[in-house]
């Protein structure tokens, strides 16, 4: 099983390599990615670390896990050919629209299904290997049972969560940090309201903010399932937090049989140094999930270490009660709770004008800085001294360009084509009596020896017979296809087939439809609409319903998540149409739906503002439309109190149970 730690910049990557992580995740710096607040990328820098990865055996997953607007389409475009000149591992997508693009214009990038998707049942993970998606990152809210039934039909790769900060909310569903501060979860820019405290029939306290899942015990459950990628949740933690998470779980992975018990040892002393939120098994365990909230604890990362007693023009003094030390990670933490600033320790003074390195528990000290905070809010530790990769991160070798080979080899000579030109020679062979030449030796071969500024990308060989090439004979082809390919290939040539792609897909997109495009007619008692979610020992009932109205006449469905489509394959003479929480944002999602899946109108997301949602129908050619339907602000498994709730700005919301799920919705807007 692969390892798979977070990266939201160069220095949190190179510590989880160094931890023991087999690949990582991470994203562009403003482009499309759910953690717009981590430090993140430069198309530079993670060229850098695609290149080391691929010169160590690791791997690079490039988020692109955001909802993707009409007039934004021609940056993914943009994002989408600096990506395939990078040619990460994988993408990681979410938006339907990002699905189409990439696979109609750069089809040599993998794509996987971002947990935003909310993949909770195999018929949703059926529906991506349809859309030709290599893996599926599932839905933080499965159990253990339902994975097990998901991974026994799975036909394309699974990822699971392991480990880091559990969301309330299924993913995707939480439109509560738009609704309250205009920041979107499903654009990356999460205010974390659930971190908040409300008051319910229960009484106050912090009802949304689950544990952090810590998954040490389950590896075996995961790989008896044939999981494939272990992920650890944490772009916006500190390099420690990245290098102890990984650290730990390789140990686990990598115990022999008769290690394992000091492994877990091992491996839970150093994560209880790795600084989190109270562990839990989330939604694996399922009984356990009425325990997966403790209501009096803030969910706020972070071990408080400080009290802000006094704030000056020239900073904060403090009071300690843990002990400090310079470059440790520190928070703000608001006595409501919720999200304050973060930063790093770089001064402190025990007394005017004498500095401090460390200080001890029950110290005032003074921290110098420009601080948004106030008198008795406390300061948190999120990250400690002493894990530093800015040096190793700053001397990362230079960025390369990867070239796809394809080699073809016979008795009678070798041809390799790449990006346009072919290589060959003519040659005789003899016939092997003991060592026939093979693909994994071709394939070694050609990938050593590229020279600047090229790197191998995906090598396709193709061996017809069996013959005896050696080894420094096959090095000699190698040298001389290099070498040829040097001297006639130029980065601007290479790169002239992305400026076509560009010129055709802006031609493509900016076309309004010739026909006038019909009005969406509600009609709700006349269609079966299948409910967005459905856990895995749902569907068979769900699929005897769907029969049921079929045979007694209905021709019109509505599917509001993926693994709806999967349920129609059956009937190809009805018509669908798309709800939301399944996100139509732009025209490409618009044609994806229409042209691979038949749907005939779709709900535009309820995000969308008045701009985006018209952009959006002018180049839409079938019918997009909004609804009258309030939609709940957050969807949960986890069991919450129902009835009226109010948060500290005066906001009223409610709590329903629809069916196996608990529904958030909004009683008032904002007031203050």
């Amino acid at each position: 099983m692969e390892l798979l730690s977070p990266a939201g910049n160069p220095e949190l990557a190179l510590a989880a390599f160094d931890g023991g992580a087999d690949a990582v995740y991470c994203g562009l710096s403003g482009a499309f990615n759910a953690r717009m607040r981590a430090e993140n990328f430069t198309p530079e820098t993670l060229g850098k670390l695609i290149r080391y990865a691929n010169e160590n055996s690791k791997k690079v997953y490039v988020t692109l896990n955001t909802l993707v607007k009409e007039d934004e389409l021609g940056t993914l475009f943009e994002t989408l050919t600096t990506l395939a000149r990078l040619h990460p591992d994988a993408l990681i997508v979410q938006d339907p629209g990002v699905v189409e693009v990439a696979k109609k214009y750069f089809p040599e990038l993998k794509l996987h299904a971002s947990t935003q998707m909310g993949i909770h049942n195999s018929a949703g993970v059926e529906a991506m290997a349809e859309l030709g998606l290599s893996r599926v990152i599932l839905e933080r809210q499965i159990t253990l049972d339902e994975l097990r039934e998901i991974s026994r039909t799975a036909k394309i790769e699974l990822e699971v969560f392991v480990h880091g900060s559990l969301c309330c909310s299924l993913s995707g569903r939480c439109l509560l940090s738009g609704f309250l501060y205009g920041q979107s979860g499903n654009r990356g820019r999460c205010k974390q309201p659930c971190r908040r405290r409300y008051t319910t029939p229960q009484g106050e306290g912090f009802f949304l903010s689950p544990g952090d899942l810590c998954a040490t015990t389950l590896l075996d459950e995961f790989k008896a399932c044939g999981v494939s990628s272990l992920k650890i949740e944490g772009r916006l933690r500190s390099p420690d937090y990245v290098w102890k998470t990984a650290r730990a779980y390789r140990i686990l992975l990598d115990a022999a049989p008769g290690e394992v018990h000091e492994a877990h040892r091992e491996a839970e002393n150093i994560l209880s140094s790795a600084l989190s939120r109270r562990k839990t098994l989330g939604f694996y365990d399922f009984p356990s999930r009425r325990d997966l909230v403790d209501s009096r604890i803030s969910g706020v990362f972070g071990t408080p270490v400080a009290k802000v007693e006094k704030i000056t023009r020239r900073g904060i003094l403090v009071s300690t009660s843990s002990p400090l030390h310079l470059g440790d990670r520190l928070r703000f933490l608001p006595p409501q709770g919720g999200d304050g600033d973060s930063f790093s320790l770089t001064g402190m003074e025990s007394a005017p004008g004498v500095r401090a390195l460390k200080v001890k528990a029950g110290s005032r000290v003074f921290i110098p800085g420009k601080f948004s905070a106030g008198a008795a809010w406390q300061l948190l530790k999120i990250g400690e001294n002493g894990y530093d990769f800015s040096r190793h991160a700053a001397n990362l070798p230079p960025l390369r360009y990867p070239l796809d080979l394809e080699i073809d080899f016979c008795s009678e000579g070798i041809e390799v084509r790449v990006a346009g030109h072919t290589f060959s020679r003519a040659l005789s062979f003899a016939p092997a009596e003991k060592h026939p030449l093979g693909k994994v030796e071709v394939e070694k071969c050609f990938s050593e020896g590229v020279p600047e500024p090229w790197r191998t990308g995906n090598i396709s060989v193709r061996v017809d017979g069996k013959f005896f090439v050696p080894a420094a004979g096959l090095k000699k082809l190698r040298r001389e296809f290099w070498e040829e390919i040097a001297a006639c290939l130029s980065v601007e040539e290479y790169f002239s087939a992305h400026a076509e792609k560009m010129t055709a897909f802006f031609e493509e997109v900016t076309q309004t439809p010739a026909s006038s495009v019909p009005p969406y007619v509600h009609d709700e008692a006349a269609a079966f609409i299948v409910p967005p979610f459905v856990s895995e020992g749902e569907l068979g009932e769900l699929e005897c319903d769907i029969e049921k109205a079929y045979r007694s006449g209905i021709r019109r469905f509505k599917i509001s998540h993926w693994h709806g489509f999967t349920m129609l394959k059956a009937y190809p003479d009805v018509q669908v149409s798309v709800l939301f929480p399944l996100p139509v944002c732009n025209s490409r999602a618009v044609k994806l739906l229409k042209e691979q899946l038949s749907c005939s109108a779709v709900e535009a997301a309820p995000e969308l503002d008045d701009a985006a949602f018209s952009a959006l129908q002018k180049r839409s050619d079938i019918a997009v439309f909004r609804t009258s339907e309030e939609h709940p602000l957050l969807v949960t498994r986890v069991p919450l109190t129902e009835g009226k709730w109010h948060d500290e700005r005066r906001n009223r919301f409610e709590v329903r149970k629809n069916r196996n799920v608990y529904e958030l919705y909004s009683l008032s807007k904002l007031e203050n």
